[in-house]
């Protein structure tokens, strides 16, 4: 049916009647947007205390010893896609998507050892040469949702069983959290983002340096001067590969952002019924175009 031309909903509706255990009027919508944890990549704490995710070979190792793909069917549940990059692939036209890091707990500890963490005490916590132990680390996320308390739970459980390292999470109210975030009071802190625009750059200039939404801290010239090359660039097909390196720089090496999964919303009705639902990832619905149909 949709080889012919028909839409998602006008094919849901000349299918058979759903029977017993099946229906058509669950619907899930891919969103232009990211759900993210942030890694404080400042060199110091607040306090000065050692910050280790100013290393981005400790940012990578925690970034694969996440199983996204587990997160998505057993903790969020509602269909959204495992996140590997910022911009949800396929969303912006003509835009090659670099694949990011997958789940890999062995090259975890391998980077976290490369990064300078190879010894071991005797519970095993990483350990430096010189005796320094990997702090506690701690996972910010806000009391607005159920669904940022069980990510934060079961990431915390991936990082100590792949990692060793120790764990607490903390939760705050929104706008705490939201003071906590700029002031870069925390280690790691959940995120997100919905894209203001369909262009990378509304993905991408999150890690800029001075951005106001950098609450990361991250600063990186190449990075930066990527962006303005890339704005420099009257070839869109070159503009959107100098952009694409530029996120391949982020989700590849530098990780100031981990990805878990691209946002997707859920709606209820029936085509059958209703028609002019957009499913654009924009997810601008325009009341104006919904229509309701006759009965059959």
């Amino acid at each position: 049916l949709r080889g012919g031309g028909a839409s998602v909903d006008e094919a849901l509706a000349q299918l058979p009647a759903p029977v017993d255990g099946e229906r058509r009027d669950v619907h899930v919508i891919p969103n232009f947007g990211t759900d993210f944890y942030s890694f404080n990549c400042r060199p110091k704490l607040p306090d000065g205390a050692f910050n280790p995710f100013a290393d981005a070979g400790v940012r990578r190792a925690f970034a694969l010893a996440v199983d996204k793909q587990m997160l998505a069917d057993r903790v969020i549940r509602v269909g959204e896609p495992p996140a590997t990059t910022l911009v949800p692939p396929g969303s912006i036209r003509g835009y090659p998507s670099p694949k990011g890091l997958p789940f890999d707990p062995a090259r975890a500890q391998q980077e976290l050892a490369a990064a300078g963490w190879t010894r071991h005490d005797a519970d095993g916590t990483p350990m430096r040469d010189d005796g320094t132990r990997f702090p506690t680390v701690e996972v910010l996320y806000s009391t607005a949702s159920p669904r940022y308390r069980d990510l934060s739970l079961a990431m915390a459980d991936m990082w100590r069983r792949a990692l060793g390292v120790s764990v607490k999470t903390t939760c705050k109210d929104s706008k705490f959290l939201k003071d906590d975030l700029r002031a870069g009071n925390y280690m790691i802190a959940r995120g997100g983002w919905y894209g203001d625009y369909v262009e990378p750059t509304t993905f991408l200039d999150l890690s800029r340096t001075g951005d106001g939404n950098n609450d990361r801290g991250y600063a990186n010239p190449a990075f930066d001067a990527m962006l303005d090359r890339a704005a420099a660039e009257g070839d869109p097909a070159k503009r959107l590969e100098i952009l694409a390196d530029a996120e391949r720089m982020l989700v590849d090496r530098e990780m100031p952002i981990l990805p878990i999964t691209h946002y997707a919303t859920m709606l209820l009705f029936d085509p059958v019924r209703i028609r002019g639902i957009t499913r654009d990832p924009s997810f601008d619905q325009r009341l104006s175009n919904v229509r309701v149909l006759a009965p059959r």
